[in-house]
């Protein structure tokens, strides 16, 4: 019995040994860099993020927990975003559409107002559609339209981050796993992880990710390419990689499931069910590659054409990679899914432009003339009722001029001789029914000048009225051109150019005013005279600005607030007193009038005025002033004229970058996604517009295939900035020192000419540590069943001190060796310095004598006191050369021979004694 009780003590704790070992097995035990993933058991876990918590100075980690597809280390948070059903619902609604407009300050009733709000309505974010749909809610309760309405709920995870010896349980499937962090960097983790005994950890062995690069918005007929950036974030090759990109959901199927995955290439292939799709592809939908490394990337461009009878909305591309990894029978397939938004938007509505008029450039009083005008419809609706009417200043129809002037009493002047430029055709107007985009009308009208117009330039005014699409609002254009009535035998003076030197003027520069003329009269024009005529206007004076701050301690109540007040209203009123009118622009070294003593017929006179900005105007458009006289053959008739030309004074735009910074702030030589954040300021008096800045990285920079590609920063007035964010990779075997990394900047000046310039951006490139095997030595030589002492020899080539230097010995499961110790410290290494380190194998007694290849990873922290602390590791390889161990063959053999000299005395002693 007291036997008995002791085997049951025993088995007892045999048992609770089992359950501990069962519940609290160590699956694994290492390093993680950040964005790498472990396979254990059914779960994912990924290393997602590392920040600093400032508030105890230690790093903390997140990880993402995967199962099934499902994350379950998440606290999810619900918020309220718009349904895109119910909002386009909405933007149906011509009624909530009117609204919509009155409450963004457009005004609906006016045809050409509202057309503006629709062509905004075409070319705007979805963020700035849904502002204004919640602002028009807001500001039209009598809608009878609440927020609720057209909100969905969405569920948003959320992390928590760990630190270090903190730990993440998770009860999975009624089985209890535990995660670790035993130590924490800025760039990565060693972590610990517990849980069934059953379960096995390995690294991920292959698993594609992509990204997607397309254009936010196309127009219909419009061609565009995807890119479809892939990334193999796994340890192991993925092979036999096939990517397929449809306008709808494929039906892949599960890895065993291969007729699914021959149905959804069949689709892809064929685009059945997508022919009259929004989103169509121009030559084809899939596209293979053959195999990609571990951690490799590739891109891949698909050419997409958006349907020309596509409506205005949100048509979505979906992108499917089917891929393959292992070997044999244990090949695996697997699938990842991704897909982005593509809006087709109109540019505009109908719009009209004048391609070209013709006309005579002189008409003679009594005469009549044609005018051709060629227009072109450059929107991207149809234009439906077109009605082009032109209209001469004050004119009427010849037919009925006539008739009102009938009814006039003689003693009144006729209305003929009130107007200048007559209607000649039966009819002022041109119809048509449709004017396709892009097509062209050519109008034809014919008119009088009445017989006692004076010599002068008469406007005409083209208007044109039209429905675009199907709006039920109509729009109108209108276009305003000039004739030239000339008396004949009269001489006349045009302005043919002005050119200004340089074309870019500052307050207070001197210029150059280059003036062309020309007689296009029929007789000589004498004692011509020109001359500038000063212009003054406002500008802001100086002002001492009032400081009634004093007043606040009158022992009065709010005698703060009155002192504010009445300071501010002084101060405005002292603005307005300290304004005064200047001279606009005055002659340099010489005076303001030019002579010509005679101009003939057609002949061109060039003059030339040298003139000065007031350096207290601000940047705008100031008026300029011209006087004209002449004395005009046969009867030397006096005529004076006074023009007026505008003269820019934009300034020059000077663009500078300033506020480099980078992410991280230290820069090494091997780093990926650095993003570099800069801010690009104008610190010139002139305009830039339209700045697009483009990064140029050469070596050792390239950019990341996250990067953006052209950034765009908009207007940048005087003393306005705007930032922008690249992102960079650093070559491995990139110098520490300072680089310039080349940034074109493109833009419009004030003058709307394009400009080009380059900027450098400083980044500093710091060194890091870099470890190699410089020599292998042995205790003895390897032989087969020995064990065996590996000294390696580590030698630090980077640039900057190694920390904590330790070598890890790894061999595969297929290798006839068994090492029993793994690891070794070797400490700290300057640059240049060398190191020793030793692992031990046992070396199987059966193994094949040859050289065998085994892997050394070497793992270091930065120098510390250069504020480096990440942790990097190298891997290298030594060879291990396996001879026969001569003296154990021998034994063998004579072993061998010993039993079977004892086998053939067993025999015979067996068969004499049967004799016997």
């Amino acid at each position: 019995m007291k036997k008995f009780g002791i085997l049951l003590g025993v088995m007892i704790i045999v048992a609770t040994f089992n359950m501990v070992l069962a519940q609290d097995t160590v699956l694994f035990e290492g390093y993680l860099n950040k964005g790498d993933a472990i396979l254990v058991g059914p779960l994912i876990i990924t290393l997602n993020d590392v920040q600093k918590d400032y508030l105890t100075n230690q790093y903390k980690a997140m990880f993402v927990i995967m199962k099934d597809g499902k994350i379950i280390n998440a606290n999810y948070t619900v918020i309220y975003v718009p349904n895109p059903s119910k909002i386009q619902s909405l933007l149906e609604d011509p009624q909530f559409l009117r609204a919509m407009a009155e409450t963004l300050g457009y005004n609906a009733t006016n045809p050409l107002s509202y057309a503006q709000f629709l062509a905004w309505l075409a070319t705007a974010s979805q963020e700035e559609i849904a502002d204004a749909v919640f602002k028009t809610i807001n500001e039209h309760p009598e809608l009878g339209i609440n927020k609720e309405d057209i909100l969905m709920p969405m569920r948003v995870p959320q992390f928590t981050y760990i630190g270090e010896n903190e730990i993440i349980e998770l009860n999975v499937d009624g089985q209890k796993v535990t995660i670790t962090a035993l130590e924490i960097y800025p760039n990565g983790a060693r972590i610990s992880i517990s849980g069934p005994y059953e379960w096995k950890a390995s690294l991920i062995p292959a698993l594609i990710t992509t990204s997607i690069e397309a254009p936010k918005s196309v127009n219909p007929g419009q061609e565009f390419t995807v890119k479809v950036h892939l990334k193999n974030e796994g340890a192991l090759k993925a092979k036999y990689i096939t990517v397929m990109v449809s306008p709808v959901m494929l039906n892949v199927g599960s890895g065993e499931n291969q007729s699914s995955t021959g149905q959804a290439l069949a689709q892809a292939l064929s685009q059945s069910g997508v022919v009259q799709s929004a989103l169509m592809p121009v030559n084809t939908s899939i596209k293979y590659i053959e195999f990609l490394d571990g951690k490799e990337s590739a891109t891949l461009e698909f050419k997409f054409k958006a349907n020309e009878n596509a409506q205005p909305g949100v048509y979505p591309l979906y992108v499917t990679v089917i891929y393959f990894f292992g070997v044999g029978q244990n090949i695996q397939q697997m699938q990842s899914f991704n897909f982005v938004g593509i809006t087709v938007a109109r540019d505009s509505d109908a719009s009209f432009v004048i391609e070209s008029i013709e006309k005579p450039k002189i008409v003679h009083p009594g005469e009549d003339f044609e005018v051709r005008i060629k227009l072109r419809n450059v929107g991207g609706d149809t234009a439906k009722d077109f009605l082009a009417t032109i209209e001469p200043k004050g004119s009427l129809n010849i037919e009925e001029q006539r008739i009102q002037n009938a009814q006039l009493p003689q003693s009144n002047l006729p209305m003929e001789a009130k107007t200048p430029i007559l209607v000649a055709n039966r009819t002022d107007q041109y119809y048509r029914a449709i004017v396709e985009p892009n097509e062209e009308v050519e109008l034809t009208f014919r008119l009088h000048v009445s017989e006692d117009t004076e010599t002068g330039s008469y406007p005409v005014t083209l208007k044109l009225t039209y429905y675009s699409g199907d709006s039920k609002d109509s729009k109108s254009q209108s276009f305003e051109f000039s004739v030239q009535v000339l008396r004949k035998r009269e001489a006349f003076i045009e302005i043919e150019s002005i050119d200004m030197e340089p074309k870019k003027v500052d307050p207070g520069d001197e210029f150059t005013l280059t003036i062309k003329l020309r007689n296009v009269g029929e007789e000589n024009a004498r004692a011509f005279v020109l001359k500038i005529i000063p212009t003054r206007v406002p500008v802001q004076g100086e002002i001492k600005k009032v400081d009634l701050s004093s007043l606040q301690n009158l022992p009065i109540q709010g005698s703060q607030a009155i002192s504010e007040n009445l300071q501010e209203a002084l101060n405005q009123i002292l603005k307005e007193l300290a304004k005064r009118n200047v001279d606009a622009f005055l002659p340099i070294g010489e005076d303001n009038v030019k002579y010509v003593p005679e101009i003939a017929p057609n002949q061109e006179v060039t003059l030339t005025f040298h003139l000065k900005a007031n350096d207290r105007l601000e940047n705008g458009i100031y008026p300029l002033r011209i006087g004209v006289e002449y004395l005009s053959s046969p009867d030397d008739s006096k005529i004076s004229d006074e023009r007026l030309i505008g003269i820019s004074v934009l300034g020059k735009e000077q663009l500078i970058i300033s506020k480099v910074s980078t992410s991280p702030s230290r820069v090494y030589p091997g780093m990926h996604n650095i993003e570099v954040s800069l801010s690009v300021e104008n610190i010139g008096s002139g305009e830039a517009k339209y700045v697009l800045l483009i990064p140029k990285p050469q070596s050792p920079f390239e950019l990341s295939d996250t990067s953006e590609q052209i950034i765009n920063l908009g207007t940048l007035r005087q003393g306005d900035s705007a930032n922008a964010v690249f992102r960079i990779n650093v070559n491995e075997d990139a110098r520490g020192g300072s680089y310039k990394l080349p940034i074109e900047i493109q833009y419009k000046d004030a003058l709307g000419n394009s400009q080009k310039i380059m900027l450098n951006v400083p980044i500093i490139i710091h060194e890091k540590p870099k470890l190699v095997v410089e020599n292998v030595r042995f205790d003895k030589t390897p032989m087969q069943g020995e064990e065996i002492k590996v000294y390696i020899t580590v030698k630090n080539v980077g640039g900057e001190k190694a920390s904590s230097v330790m070598i890890e010995g790894i061999v595969k499961s297929s290798q006839p060796f068994t090492l029993t110790k793994r690891t070794d410290y070797i400490g700290n290494l300057k640059p240049g310095q060398s190191g020793e380190g030793v692992v031990e194998l046992s070396i199987d007694k059966d193994a094949v004598p040859k050289t065998y290849v085994i892997q050394i990873r070497m793992r270091a922290v930065g120098d510390k006191e250069s504020g480096d602390d990440n942790v990097y590791v190298f891997e290298d390889s030594i060879k291990i050369p396996v001879e026969e161990n001569t003296k154990q063959a021998h034994t063998l053999k004579y072993a061998g021979m010993g039993v079977g000299f004892l086998v053939v005395l067993a025999i015979l002693a067996t068969y004499m004694k049967r004799r016997r």
